[in-house]
C-alpha cells in the first residue's frame, strides 16, 4: 500500500512538497505543488499524511488515567488548562498509548488546523492523518540524554526523550541547555518513513474523518456501526427514542379514540372513568415527551466537547434525570444554555470528582 506525504510550510506563498511512499519506506515519486496548481494524480496511493508546520503545535508528555479516547482528551484538556492562557480554545490531540503509561499530546488552536486542511484541499489533496513536523524525528537513541536535531535553517526540530519542539536555532540552544545534540541529515524527507505510522495523528475528536478510508470493504463498516450500537447503552436509548417518536402518532390516533367512546353520550362508550381515560392519555404521550426532553439533552451534551452522558432516566411529568461527564464547571452552564434556547429548564444536582474531570447529576424539566 502507497501512500502519499504532504509537507506544508508554514509560508503560504511557499512551496509544499508532495513525496510517494512505498510501504517499507522508500521514496517513489517527489513533486514540488506551488500553490494554485494540484497534485498529480496517484492511482497506487491509497492513503495521504498531511506533515504540518510544527512552531504552531505544542508537545507535552502527560500521565494519563482514563477508560476511554475520549475521556483521555479531555483530561488532557483539563491538564493544559493549568499551564496556558488560552486553554478553552486548543484542539488536542493524543498518541495511540496506553491508558497508564506518559502520552504524548499534541495541541494546536483549531483554526491553523482548518487552515492547512484547506491548504491541503487546494492541492487536490483529502489528508487521512496529520502529524507535526517535529514527531517525525526519531523519539530515542542510545543515550537517554541526547536529543535528535534537524536543522531547517530558520528553525530546528528537536526532539528526544520526554521532549519535542520546534524553534528558531537560538532559542532552541537555550532550550537544550548543553543536553548532547545528536544531529539528522538529508532534511526533514530522510524521516518521510514515520509518517507511515505517525506517533500522534492530529485529526481526532472533531476533525476525525467522517467517513472510512477508501478501499474499506462497506461490510466492514457496518460491522464496526453494529458493534458501536452494542456497546453503547446510551445509544440504544437515543434509537429507542427514535423508535417512540414514530409511535408517538399511532398512539395520539389511538387516544383520540378512546376518548370519543369515553365521554359521556357518545355511541359506543363503555364508560371509562376519568382517572382510568387520564392513564390512558398520559401514556400516550409519554414517548413524545420522552422523545423531546431526550432530543434536546443528546444535542446539548454533543455541541460541548469533551462531555458525554453516563446515565439517563425518564421521570414521569415531562422530566429527564441524567449524570453527565465534564471536565470543568463551566461545561454544564454551557449545556443549560443550549437547553433554555430549546424551552428547558436544567436543574444541577451535585458533583463528584471521576478521573479527568466530574460527573454531575441533572434533572431536565419543560420551561414554564
Amino acid at each position: 500500500m502507497n501512500t502519499r506525504i504532504l509537507f506544508l510550510p508554514a509560508d503560504r506563498g511557499a512551496s509544499a512538497t508532495c513525496l510517494d511512499l512505498a510501504g517499507d519506506g522508500r521514496v517513489l515519486s517527489r513533486a514540488e505543488l506551488s500553490p494554485g496548481t494540484v497534485a498529480p494524480a496517484s492511482a497506487a496511493a491509497t492513503r495521504t499524511v498531511l506533515v504540518v508546520p510544527g512552531e504552531a503545535v505544542r508537545i507535552d508528555h502527560i500521565a494519563l488515567k482514563a477508560h476511554s479516547a475520549a475521556q483521555a482528551r479531555a483530561a488532557a484538556q483539563a491538564m493544559l488548562a493549568e499551564r496556558l492562557a488560552r486553554p478553552a480554545s486548543l484542539h488536542v490531540a493524543l498518541d495511540a498509548g496506553a491508558a497508564s503509561d506518559a502520552r504524548t499530546v499534541a495541541s494546536v488552536e483549531p483554526a491553523a488546523l482548518h487552515e492547512w486542511l484547506a491548504r491541503a484541499a487546494d492541492f487536490g489533496l483529502r489528508p487521512d492523518a496529520a502529524v507535526p513536523e517535529q514527531l517525525l524525528l526519531p523519539a530515542q537513541s542510545d543515550d537517554a540524554q541526547a536529543v535528535h536535531v534537524l536543522d531547517a535553517g530558520e528553525r530546528w526540530l528537536v526532539r528526544g526523550p520526554g521532549l519535542a519542539f520546534c524553534a528558531t536555532p537560538a532559542l532552541a540552544v537555550q532550550v537544550l541547555a548543553g543536553r548532547e545534540q545528536l544531529p539528522l541529515h538529508g532534511g526533514l524527507e530522510a524521516c518521510a518513513a514515520r509518517a507511515l505510522h505517525p506517533d500522534v495523528d492530529l485529526l481526532q475528536g472533531a476533525f476525525a474523518p467522517a467517513s472510512a478510508q477508501p478501499g474499506k470493504p462497506r461490510w466492514r463498516r457496518l460491522a464496526w456501526l453494529a458493534a458501536a450500537l452494542v456497546a453503547s447503552p446510551l445509544v440504544l436509548v437515543a434509537a429507542q427514542a427514535l423508535r417512540l417518536e414514530l409511535a408517538a402518532h399511532a398512539l395520539e390516533s389511538r387516544a383520540g379514540a378512546l376518548v370519543r367512546d369515553a365521554l359521556p353520550g357518545n355511541a359506543g362508550g363503555d364508560g371509562v372513568g376519568a382517572d382510568a381515560l387520564a392513564r390512558q392519555l398520559r401514556a400516550a404521550r409519554e414517548p413524545r415527551a420522552f422523545t423531546a426532553a431526550s432530543g434536546a439533552l443528546f444535542a446539548a451534551v454533543a455541541g460541548r466537547a469533551g462531555t458525554h452522558l453516563v446515565e439517563l432516566d425518564y421521570l414521569r411529568g415531562d422530566r429527564l434525570r441524567a449524570v453527565v461527564f465534564h471536565a470543568v464547571a463551566d461545561d454544564i452552564e454551557a449545556i443549560r444554555g443550549a437547553l433554555a434556547a430549546d424551552g428547558w429548564t436544567l436543574v444541577e444536582g451535585g458533583s463528584s470528582d471521576v478521573p479527568g474531570g466530574l460527573h454531575t447529576g441533572l434533572v431536565l424539566e419543560p420551561s414554564p
